[in-house]
């Protein structure tokens, strides 16, 4: 999965503010969407990504973390705003 091109982003204060492309909802995200943002660059998969961020989120299990990653993706990617990294 990787950010859709036709999303407009800006990080300020460790929080995303994503513009959709039809310009009609502004989404903020907290500073853990915020990090699976950034890290939506479609060179990895949700499992790979929670693997990177993991040592950010002591006491949080990975197989956790890939699930609230992955969830959060399948949000956005339901929202237009995250696409197949292939497509």
């Amino acid at each position: 999965m990787k950010r859709a091109d036709d999303v407009i982003f800006e990080v300020t204060g460790g929080r995303a503010v994503l513009l959709d492309a039809a310009g009609s909802e502004l989404i903020t995200l907290n500073p853990v969407g915020t990090l699976v943002w950034q890290g939506l660059d479609g060179r990895r998969t949700h499992h790979e990504l929670a693997a990177d961020l993991h040592p950010t989120f002591e006491g949080v299990p990975l197989q956790e973390l890939a699930s609230d990653i992955g969830a959060f993706v399948a949000e956005l990617r339901a929202s237009g705003l995250v696409v197949d990294a292939a497509g």
